[in-house]
């Protein structure tokens, strides 16, 4: 009886499932959570992201107004019998302030938020809520398209530096001791200088170029690593060719950090955009968090929370893209598995 009782319960025991049997979209699932899990910090810094990539692509649908319609109100301190007067006396607009001559409406400049306006107004009238939203698409597309263009070129650079080492080798790192011997703010400036009217692809495009020399060394040094590993030796001893062997076999075997140069680079690429922006270099034809944080700078101690409000933005996003690269780093890492959820604390 015993043992029947015995056959019965280990027929009824279940094997539990490893994470590869789940389906793909279960397998995400249960990574994601786990990495919420173990990494609060990272998952923080993914949200934020989220947040700001759903602003970007649909500013047009959350924005209360469009970021250049200029609100208006009628002037309180505008004096009918001192504007009648001064049509006849040149000394009346010689000695009245501008505002008591200035008939009709006039912008509401630097307003305190309220339920009409969120965040308040800039010093033209806008809806600072709405700015700052469709800032987030110029921050956006220079970050990533700059660490875009600075990952796939260094990528390309790097690896085949590495792999082909030699003179070519040398050649194609004295280029990029070269590059990198130049202060990148100076080059910016003086590209600035060189370009009439700089528009956002082209910031983005001189960013990038300015990024590879870094990028390209990370590579390097990643391939330099994994050149030597058996199953490389193993593929040139059976004559495999040099892109197989560089794209096959080689660069699977590096994507971990390049993964977190990329995603840490692109809130690198916010902040100089923004830098850019703040001194006159960025689009003149796009809103900027740069140009608003300068706009907020020039009213000084009088109204800061413009200064503050997109400065806030501008500081949350680029923590969040360097919280995400964290937890990735610890995660890509195989040195700092072991360290569980703590991580990089």
């Amino acid at each position: 009886m015993a043992q029947e009782q015995a056959l019965d319960r280990s027929t009824r025991t279940t094997v539990r499932r490893s994470l590869s049997d789940r389906p793909l979209i279960v397998r995400y699932l249960i990574q994601t959570g786990r990495f919420f899990r173990t990494k609060p910090l990272g998952g923080i810094g993914v949200v934020i992201i989220g947040l700001c990539v759903f602003a970007a692509i649909f500013g047009d649908q959350i924005d209360r107004y469009e970021p250049d319609e200029i609100f208006t109100t009628v002037n309180p301190e505008f004096d009918e019998a001192l504007y009648e007067k001064s049509l006849t006396d040149p000394m009346v607009r010689l000695t009245a302030r501008p505002e008591q001559l200035q008939k009709g409406e006039t912008p509401i400049i630097f307003a305190k938020p309220s339920s009409e306006h969120w965040l308040g107004t800039d010093g033209l009238g806008h809806d600072l809520y709405s700015r700052i939203i469709h800032g987030a698409f110029t921050a956006l597309y220079v970050g990533l398209g700059a660490a875009l263009i600075a990952t796939i070129a260094g990528i390309v650079i790097g690896l085949s530096s590495a792999y082909f080492a030699g003179a070519f080798d040398f050649i194609v790192q004295r280029i990029m001791d070269t590059l990198q011997a130049f202060p990148p703010l100076v080059l910016l400036l003086l590209f600035g200088q060189v370009v009439a009217n700089p528009t956002l692809s082209v910031n983005t495009i001189s960013l990038g170029i300015l990024g590879v020399a870094s990028s390209s060394r990370i590579v390097r040094s990643a391939v330099l690593a994994a050149r030597e590993e058996v199953y490389v030796l193993a593929a040139q001893t059976v004559g495999g060719s040099d892109l197989r062997i560089m794209f096959r076999h080689i660069f699977p075997n590096i994507t971990a950090p390049i993964i977190v140069t990329f995603t840490s680079s692109i809130g690198v690429y916010i902040l100089v955009e923004a830098t850019l922006a703040f001194l006159g270099l960025g689009d003149p034809t796009r809103v900027s968090w740069g140009k608003m944080i300068e706009e907020g700078r020039r009213n000084g101690v009088a109204d800061p929370w413009m200064a503050l409000a997109v400065g806030g933005a501008l500081t949350i996003t680029v923590l969040g893209f360097n919280l995400a690269g964290d937890a990735l780093r610890d995660v890509l890492d195989p040195r700092l598995r072991g360290r569980g959820g703590r991580a990089g604390f």
